[in-house]
């Protein structure tokens, strides 16, 4: 018994659009972190206290 590869899927991928949200996602949270750290009462513990625990 052959199964046949040639018959196209009706299922979409959408691994790249997840793939890309994620990645999407992180940056933002970057940049959220970036801008926080400037802010006057924020110290180094601080910064690697959110590191560590999201």
């Amino acid at each position: 018994m052959t199964i046949s590869h040639t018959m196209p899927s009706s299922v979409r991928s959408y691994d790249g659009l997840i793939t890309l949200g994620y990645i999407a996602f992180a940056v933002t949270l970057l940049a959220a972190i970036y801008f926080a750290s400037g802010g006057p009462s924020f110290t180094e513990s601080d910064l690697s206290t959110m590191a560590m625990m999201p």
